[in-house]
């Protein structure tokens, strides 16, 4: 009898060779590379699970190519781990979901498979199934009880959908009852990334399903649409009940935003709905663009010219002067050349606004601070300030207490935490 193929062989290429053989289906020289590195001790499972590539294992592999033999071995003869995680957290199944492979993922579910087993960013497999618009998975991992909400740093399954434009999955997620306005980074509904997006198709679905066309403070649906140019989706959204007449961080209304770009169609479109203003004489097309255009625009304003820092510089010196609104004028400015440099920004803009008594503002950018970095104590103490001036007290509550963790020592966030306890059951109390 021939040797096997496997014989002489270091205990590196063993691995190698197995690893590769599960990806390939290969059953036969899986089988004979087992019993090699086993070496007779009879602990074949063991030896099998203990070959990994970056904390992937062999089932990983075979799940992610589509080896269906090869996946029913691991799993019903030799009882490998069926939600073992590599080094970034991602189970058989979510590679599974990953490669497409529909009777993989049906299989690995029917042997217990966990569909809400998180990664280390907190995606789940129906997080990555959304995303990749693959329809017949997200139906099979919501019929064996996926949940339809579950949440990770970029939000939910939903959020996903909007982000990759997938309105194919993002119905079936709204027809099982995803939540259309959950929220993640505060302000940041599937709506909105819909927008971001530029799914038309995705923001009919969620205002039909009832999606918030409101937002927060100037962080609104119809600034977002006007500000991209999306001219198709004002109607939708002024049917749902989008306000016109809230303006942005600057001052300025979405007809006028609309008029700077010279877009006349999207003026003809926001001229009936939006209130007349008194500094504009002549309320037509015409006479709204005549008017923006011979203002300076922000553009125009020698801070803009100014480098982030020295903007940063000069808002920290209005701040100081308790000129709150140049202030937050001034890091609004430096966050739009640097958004995702300098967490500080937001801090600092949002003390702003809690100064100026802004409770929507101020939780919007505490909750940028907190996602740009979830260690920091001082932004869970903005949060819960912004939460206590909005009388949120039990999530004010939540907020100081993950600071206090954070920051045990910090006596500025205990007294704040005592604070809103005593508000909280105030407020029980009167209920």
């Amino acid at each position: 009898m021939a040797p096997p193929p496997t014989s002489g062989a270091g205990p590196a290429s063993l691995r190698r060779r197995l690893f590769e053989a599960a990806g390939d289906g290969d059953l036969q020289l899986f089988k004979r590379t087992a019993t090699a590195l086993d070496a007779g001790k009879g602990r074949i499972r063991e030896a099998v699970e203990a070959v990994t590539s970056r904390g992937a294992g062999v089932l990983h592999a075979a799940a992610g190519s589509g080896r269906m033999s090869m996946c029913a071995y691991l799993v019903e003869e030799l009882l490998v781990d069926v939600n073992a995680t590599d080094d970034s957290g991602d189970t058989p199944l979510a590679y599974a979901v990953r490669s497409g492979t529909l009777d993989i993922v049906q299989y690995l579910l029917d042997h217990d498979a966990n569909p809400d087993k998180p990664n280390g960013k907190g995606s789940t497999a129906l997080h990555l199934a959304a995303a990749g618009g693959n329809c017949d998975i997200v139906k099979a991992l919501l019929s064996n009880g996926a949940n339809v909400d579950s949440f990770c740093d970029t939000g939910t399954p939903l959020h996903m959908a909007a982000f990759f434009k997938q309105d194919g999955a993002m119905k079936i997620l709204l027809d099982r009852g995803a939540d259309c306005n959950k929220v993640f980074n505060t302000v940041c509904t599937p709506l909105f990334v819909s927008l971001t997006a530029g799914s038309l198709k995705c923001v009919k679905l969620l205002i039909k399903a009832g999606a918030d066309v409101k937002g927060v403070g100037s962080v609104t649906p119809l600034i977002t649409a006007v500000s991209n140019g999306l001219t198709d989706f004002y109607n939708c959204l002024l049917e749902a009940g989008a306000d016109p007449d809230v303006r942005d961080d600057f001052g300025h209304l979405p007809i006028e935003i609309a008029a700077y770009e010279n877009r006349r169609k999207d003026v003809e479109i926001l001229l009936p709905v939006t209130s007349r203003v008194p500094y504009v004489r002549d309320w037509s097309v015409e006479g709204i663009i005549s008017y923006v255009k011979s203002m300076p625009s922000v553009k125009d304003d020698p801070m803009y010219k100014m480098k982030p820092d020295d903007l940063k510089l000069e808002g920290n010196k209005a701040y100081k002067r308790k000129d709150y609104a140049t202030a937050a004028k001034l890091y609004s400015m430096a966050a739009d050349q640097c958004p995702d440099d300098d967490s500080t920004l937001y801090s600092n803009r949002c003390l702003c606004w809690l100064k100026m008594g802004l409770g929507d503002q101020a939780l919007s950018d505490s909750g940028i601070c907190r996602m740009q970095r979830p260690g920091w104590a001082k932004a869970c103490y903005l949060q819960g300030a912004a939460r206590m001036l909005l009388k949120d007290y039990e999530k004010a509550c939540d907020a100081f207490l993950d600071g206090l963790k954070l920051d045990p020592a910090n006596v500025e966030i205990d007294k704040a935490l005592c604070e809103a306890i005593n508000c909280l059951k105030t407020s029980d109390a009167t209920k």
